[in-house]
């Protein structure tokens, strides 16, 4: 026990400082303690710091409750603690392995970053500064539905922030932009939504963004989902220093980001096209989602005139949400220029075919575990006459399976810089990831490049080489073929 508090659960520990989920035995809840050993020389600032984050009244930063000067433990052990809301939730790391490494796509992305640039610069009208937002500083509610913009935009209760003040109280550390903490901070945040990467190195077990030279690629370099009009937003609050384009000036401060956030995020502007003013059920809603999604991926639109899903269609003509022309079929995504010319990597990157020893089919999601396997020699044989194709679905989302693939065996590991894709059909899904070992969770794969709405050709590329022995592709989307959906792949090849 501690003071009235019975401790639980440790959840952290850096240090000498603990976290635990303990009971409060006085009003039967659960809470968060926050514990520090009463000599450390960072206590009087700890207990200062939750001191200045309990006058914060906004639903989605965690409240502190109450602050301890000095309690001890049942061995006698002095502390000073910290008392907060207990709150059940996943970070963003969470979040990324429950979707096998898939981000979350922009049309999510905006409102939950909204919510937190919203709580940050309620923090700062009364003089508070978190200055240390990190991966782990954001909780996004347990039952919270991220295809449901609805309930994103609305609802404080699903986007938490911790550490108010606390946080850098506990790890002081020196900055490393001259923009404000926190800017930089949502900044990142809304880069590791969008990319699943975080700008500033790896933190809290997310992988660290990639960077040609000392420049930080934008969002829209990094997953091809992300439409370039965001790189302005996103780039200006982390710093545009690092990424080393003169067209970019930083923002004054949260408020300003507020601001030129609501541009993007009005749901009149970016919602009214796609979805109805009631919000239906079961299937239909689940088809609308997926238009709302297509439609805020500037870069991933279909031809308006020529997308159908389950008799809806989007307005022909519909004034793109990001302000840019939709265009006809994406057939460039990232880097997608011709090997051995890339105008990050030089002139002199290595080039060549690399092998393939050995493909199979992949289907990790499938009842049975294989996706037609007799095909497979069909994507690598020379002849596009041959191909691999899926089963046939009924739905674009294989019938809500999260997806299939192909799997190739280089025989030994390689820096892979491209992969190039000719397939079965117009508007397919797919994304290309590498691993050292054939893993059958997604989340243990390095992603490559992906792109939705392809064509029938593409070459996908990375900003630099991805070493492993084997390469995935993966299709997340499978295109209407002859009134059917169906994927496929008439030949592939793996690039140096």
């Amino acid at each position: 026990m501690i003071d009235r508090y019975r401790l639980e659960v440790l959840v952290s520990q850096t240090g000498r400082a603990e976290l635990w989920r303990a009971h409060d035995t006085a009003l039967d809840r659960p809470i968060a303690l926050r514990l520090i050993p009463a000599d450390d020389p960072r206590a009087p600032a700890v207990l200062a710091a939750a001191r200045r984050a309990a006058v914060v009244d906004d639903r989605r930063i965690i409240a502190v409750l109450d602050v301890l000067d000095l309690v001890t433990d049942d061995t006698g052990t002095s502390y000073s603690a910290v008392v907060s809301e207990w709150v059940e939730g996943r970070t963003l790391t969470d979040i990324q392995e429950e979707r096998e490494g898939e981000p979350i796509d922009s049309g999510e992305a905006l409102p939950l970053i909204r919510q937190v640039a919203l709580a940050i610069q309620h923090s700062h009208e009364v003089g508070v500064d978190h200055d240390r937002l990190r991966p782990s500083s954001l909780l996004i509610a347990e039952t919270a539905d991220l295809d449901d913009p609805f309930t994103l935009l609305g609802d404080s209760n699903v986007v938490r922030i911790r550490g108010l003040a606390v946080d850098a109280a506990l790890w002081p550390e020196t900055s490393s932009t001259t923009i404000d903490s926190d800017l930089h901070g949502v900044g990142c945040l809304f880069y590791a939504i969008l990319t699943g990467r975080w700008p500033a190195g790896l933190s809290d077990g997310m992988s660290p963004a990639p960077r040609v030279g000392d420049r930080l690629l934008p969002p829209s370099q990094v997953v091809a989902e992300a439409p370039p009009a965001i790189d302005d937003l996103v780039m200006r609050a982390i710093d545009p220093a690092v990424s080393g384009d003169d067209r970019w000036e930083t923002f004054g401060d949260v408020g300003d980001f507020v601001t030129a956030l609501a541009t993007l995020d009005a749901p009149s502007n970016r919602w009214s096209f796609a979805l109805p003013p009631t919000r239906p059920d079961s299937v239909g809603r689940r088809i609308l989602r997926g238009l709302g999604r297509t439609a805020v991926a500037a870069v991933a639109l279909l031809a308006i005139g020529g997308l159908a899903l389950g008799g809806l269609r989007l307005a022909q003509g519909a004034d793109s949400p990001w302000g840019v022309s939709p265009t006809p079929m994406a057939t460039e995504v990232l880097m997608d220029v011709a090997v051995g010319d890339d105008p990050l990597l030089g002139t002199d990157t290595p080039t060549g075919a690399i092998e393939i020893v050995l493909v199979t089919d992949f289907d990790p999601r499938g009842g049975d575990g294989v996706e037609m396997p007799e095909l497979v020699d069909g994507a690598i044989d020379g002849d596009p006459a041959t191909a691999w194709t899926t089963d046939i679905y009924s739905s674009a989302d294989m019938d809500g399976k999260k997806g299939v693939g192909l799997l190739l065996d280089l025989g030994a590991s390689e820096a892979v810089s491209s992969v190039d894709l000719e397939f079965l059909g117009n508007g397919g899904s797919v994304k290309v990831l590498i691993a050292p070992e054939p893993y059958g969770k997604l989340s243990k794969w390095t992603p490559l490049a992906n792109a939705a709405g392809v064509g029938t050709s593409i070459n996908l590329r990375s900003p630099r080489p991805i070493v492993g022995r084997y390469v995935l592709v993966w299709f997340t989307q499978i295109p209407l073929v002859d009134g059917y959906y169906q994927g496929g792949i008439k030949e592939v090849s793996v690039l140096r």
